[in-house]
């Protein structure tokens, strides 16, 4: 029985050898349980800027000059309405102009061309009416509302009248024209 007992007590140390492995073994990794994260803290919209309404500075004054002798000058309608055909063109590209400085430059060509237009034919409505919307456009309010009297004056020759009166319910119909003054430009078609 003498060697029994040195086995049973090898075993018993190997046991005892392999559990306090075992214990040692099991601790963690890489340390104690970790921290819980936090939330990162919201961030709060930035308070939106106030909306600032930029005045647009109208220039009142005109030095074109409007009031020439109609009576020194022979009606040409057909060139005059090709002018008008002309700067017609030239306004629809203004409009889909994509740099702001050709976009003007054909603004001016538009506004050469009605004045032109009415150079040729003082009597012609539709040049007096698209020239005070080009006018417009470049924030010429003091020409602009000289046109639309201009068209007032034609509205009261029965020759013209008809048209003139129709143009002019268009500047009252048409509410994107002449948004900075409209009461001034309705007036001044008489309106």
């Amino acid at each position: 029985m003498g060697r029994t007992c040195p086995r049973v007590g090898i075993r018993l140390l190997a046991c005892l050898v392999l559990g306090a492995a075992t214990l040692v073994a099991c601790k963690p990794l890489y340390g104690n349980k970790p921290d819980k994260l936090k939330n990162p803290e919201r961030k709060r919209k930035p308070p939106e800027p106030p909306e600032t309404v930029v005045e647009i500075k109208y220039i009142e004054d005109c030095t074109a000059n409007f009031r020439d002798d109609p009576k020194l000058v022979r009606p040409n309608t057909t060139l005059s309405t090709q002018l008008v055909g002309d700067g017609d063109v030239a306004l629809e590209n203004a409009n889909k102009a994509k740099d702001p400085a050709s976009g003007a430059e054909l603004i001016k060509l538009s506004i050469d061309k009605y004045r032109n237009a009415l150079i040729k034919d003082p009597y012609n409505q539709e040049a007096t009416l698209k020239l005070a919307v080009a006018y417009d456009l470049v924030y010429r309010k003091g020409c602009a509302i000289a046109m639309l009297k201009r068209l007032a004056s034609l509205q009261a020759n029965p020759k013209y009248a008809k048209r003139a009166n129709q143009l002019a319910d268009s500047v009252t119909d048409n509410n994107s024209w002449f948004k900075g003054y409209r009461k001034d430009a309705i007036a001044a078609v008489g309106r």
